[in-house]
């Protein structure tokens, strides 16, 4: 089976830009437990509350404080891809409502010392604008974390699912939870994964 694959590890998380709760499903399978979750449309809200039904509501991540919230080891997040996205206007982080935004999860992480990892998740064509990589990957590496020196793209579709939708993941472990090997560096190849 799929769960004997994995060998699960207990860790907490904070899921942000949370939807309807995608990478809170995935952290559970993996022994995750979820601290609390951000999400500012009304629906995904009332889906999310649906589906994890003791899960904390942190709200609208521009009011979160965080130095009340709780410790946790890893941030996961998929926030707003408008900015980024072919189908808008492309003003990355020009944009100073949506394209802001990925500047709460940093503020986050600099109240946060205790976070060991990073999952985020956007557009492709985030990635493929090498100053929009370069300003996050820059961001997070001055933070401390060691992040994949390459974007990497995935669909469902590189998992059996009929949908083309390309989305750039970006990974990063905070180098004093690093091996020996990768902590020396700041990027992380792939053959390390």
């Amino acid at each position: 089976s799929e769960e004997a694959l994995v060998k699960k590890q207990k860790f907490t998380f904070i899921d942000l830009f949370a939807g309807i709760g995608g990478f809170h499903q995935a952290m559970h399978k993996l022994g995750g437990e979820c601290r609390g979750f951000s999400e500012i449309d009304p629906y995904c809200i009332e889906t999310y509350k649906q589906n994890f039904t003791s899960t904390k509501f942190l709200g609208d991540i521009n009011n979160i404080d965080a130095e009340k919230l709780p410790d946790f080891d890893v941030v996961c997040g998929g926030f707003p891809c408008q900015p980024f996205s072919k189908a808008g206007k492309r003003l990355g982080f020009e944009d100073e409502d949506r394209g802001q935004l990925f500047y709460r999860i940093t503020d986050i992480l600099k109240k946060k010392p205790t976070v060991k990892f990073i999952i985020l998740e956007n557009v492709r064509n985030l990635a493929d604008h090498s100053e929009n990589w370069n300003t996050i990957t820059k961001e997070l590496k001055e933070l401390g974390f060691i992040i994949t020196q390459n974007p990497i793209i995935l669909s469902p579709s590189d998992f059996g699912i009929p949908q083309n939708r390309e989305r750039v993941y970006i990974l990063g472990i905070k180098k004093e939870h690093a091996n020996a090997k990768i902590s020396k560096r700041d990027s992380i190849t792939e053959e390390d994964l």
